[in-house]
């Protein structure tokens, strides 16, 4: 059993040794006797504050950790906003008059000096208010979303029984942030009240990931499908132990390919910050969710939509999801989503929340903003423009005009949650019942969908090697995000551009199952033009490929090259 929240809270000396690692920060690691006196600074400086919710943004682990604990300590509850964005602040000012943490532009507590040793306490109640998150809500409001011990203890116990043996004593690191509960969950009090060391800082590059793996032979990764579906081709010295995502169902190829990049099946976990954790899956296993330990589940007759029912709730009574779903003999299966919540990146975001903000543009007469799946998952906006509006347009351009309606919206909204592609029509498309639906939306993009494959100005053999000449076009879609002033192609989509030229020519190669000796040497950019060259050794299920630039030039360089590995099963 490991050990409650209330308990911990009450007498932490008593928890753990002094010398217990409790996590690593860039210095090395940090003690469970230091934390505690981070634990004790954050209590002396919030001493003063009398108010009974304290707003808490901190990026590094253990001093969020530390001050989380010395808010519950003092009896008071926590407000976890999910970034700090001014209108955010502005949201918060409205519950409390009292930040901790990193909030730019309001008076915000910090400690700088210690204090003696932490008394006892009587242990909180279970039922005791601990926290509250935000949540995009279908109306646009972003929803508070309030958590007891005992729901945070009952998730806890819950992820202990499904993968507590497989991790041992792993130390825990991740790409998300412990501001959601995923990441307070999984990368914080999971391994707090386990007693597994934790990376404090959160890490945004897999390269990260990879030094955290040559470090501690044993390591456990909290990731997303934004970061699996972004994978680099990065070596791991020692394989992770264990590899969770969540946020959002994971695509079967990008499951498959992680999986045998890092060696690792990958534990996907669905719910939502008002669920709490409902189900697990590995789709090396099969496509089914399976329920978590201690939840039940069930589909509502009239709608389809799920229902769930468990400890992770505030109440004992079924909860009705938004998520369309259907019984099967080993757990269920989703069938989307009945509200106006996309996934983004791995992040819900509020689709009529962004409309409210645009809307306010006084060129703006009406709108609608859709996902868009052909295009990464990235929204898009729908934009009648009122009679000035329509004359912007005329006068400037249409990317002059997407930047004027963009103003603004970073003031409010996470970068990602910002429309990346603008259509202007005259109406918003209604079918004849006057219905306007998602497909009749999407299609206004498909016409210009950026190219996901270079051109290919000529290609040949020389014994048996292939070579193309390639050129990038400026628009490739996979520049999106990578960088906006200045392009450059993804490992990953270099190794996928050979797959895919190799098996046009040689037919089916087999099953990936990883890469070897894989090196990038130089950037590839937009409007480059370079040369390809692919050798198959089928006896041994390796595909080797060579980026390099094209034949003649005295500054010949290599861009890229390695081995693609796989299973042979087509020629066995």
């Amino acid at each position: 059993m490991i050990p409650s929240l209330p308990k911990l809270l009450a007498s932490p000396a008593s928890v753990y040794p002094a010398g217990h690692i409790l996590a690593y920060d860039d210095q090395g690691p940090v003690t469970w006797s230091r934390f505690c006196a981070r634990i004790g600074a954050w209590q002396t400086a919030l001493a003063s504050a009398d108010a009974p919710w304290v707003a808490l943004y901190q990026r590094d682990g253990v001093e969020f950790l530390a001050a989380l604990l010395a808010v519950w300590r003092m009896g008071k509850q926590a407000l976890l906003p999910a970034n700090n964005l001014p209108a955010t602040i502005a949201q918060l000012h409205q519950h409390t008059g009292c930040f901790a943490g990193d909030f730019p532009g309001v008076a915000s507590i910090n400690p700088t000096v210690g204090s003696g040793p932490l008394i006892d306490l009587a242990p909180a109640a279970p039922n005791a208010l601990a926290l509250v998150l935000f949540t995009s809500g279908s109306s646009g409001t972003p929803e508070p979303v309030a958590k007891s011990f005992a729901q945070l203890d009952a998730e806890l116990e819950a992820l202990e029984q499904l993968r507590g043996q497989q991790l041992g004593g792993a130390c825990i690191t991740g790409s998300v942030s412990h501001q959601h509960i995923y990441g307070l969950l999984f990368r914080l009090l999971w391994p707090l009240v386990s007693g597994r060391a934790f990376i404090s800082c959160e890490r945004d590059y897999w390269e990260e990931l990879a030094a955290d793996a040559n470090v501690h032979p044993r390591l456990a990764i909290i990731t997303s499908p934004a970061h699996l579906n972004r994978i680099s081709p990065v070596t791991f010295t020692t394989l992770p132990c264990a590899l969770f995502s969540s946020g959002a169902p994971l695509a079967a190829d990008a499951a498959k390919l992680a999986s045998a990049q890092l060696g690792c099946a990958i534990t996907e976990v669905y719910g939502s910050t008002e669920t709490g954790g409902i189900a697990w899956r590995e789709q090396s296993l099969g496509a089914d969710w399976q329920p978590l330990p201690g939840v039940s589940i069930a589909v509502e007759a009239a709608n389809g939509l799920l229902q769930v029912k468990s400890a992770h709730l505030p109440a004992a009574d079924w909860f009705i999801t938004a998520d369309k779903a259907c019984i099967t003999e080993l757990g269920f299966t989703l069938q989307g989503r009945a509200d106006r919540i996309a996934k983004v990146a791995g992040k819900r975001i509020s689709l009529t929340a962004v409309e409210q903000l645009i809307q306010q543009h006084p060129l703006v007469d009406e709108l609608r903003v859709t996902l868009l799946p052909e295009r990464g998952d990235r929204l898009g906006a729908v934009v009648v423009l009122t009679a000035d509006g329509c004359q912007f347009l005329q006068d400037h351009g249409k990317k002059a005009l997407n930047e004027e309606l963009k103003q603004g919206l970073e003031q409010a909204l996470e970068r990602i949650a910002i429309p990346r592609y603008w259509r202007y029509p005259t109406a918003l498309p209604h079918n004849s019942q006057g219905k306007l639906t998602q497909a009749a939306l999407q299609a206004l993009f498909i016409d210009q969908t950026a190219p996901t494959l270079p051109l290919v100005i000529a290609w040949a053999e020389q014994g048996t090697t292939l070579q193309f000449t390639l050129e990038i076009p400026d628009n490739l879609l996979y520049f999106d995000g990578h960088f906006p002033a200045n392009p450059v192609l993804a490992g990953i989509i270099q190794t996928h551009w050979a797959v895919h030229y190799a098996r046009e020519y040689w037919g089916d190669l087999g099953e990936f199952t990883g890469l070897e000796a894989v090196k990038f040497q130089q950037l590839i950019s937009a409007r480059q033009r370079l040369l390809l060259e692919l050798d198959y050794a089928a006896d041994k299920g390796k595909l080797y490929f060579t980026y390099r630039t094209e034949p003649g030039p005295a500054n010949a360089k290599t861009f890229s090259s390695g081995r693609i590995l796989f299973s042979n099963a087509a020629f066995q």
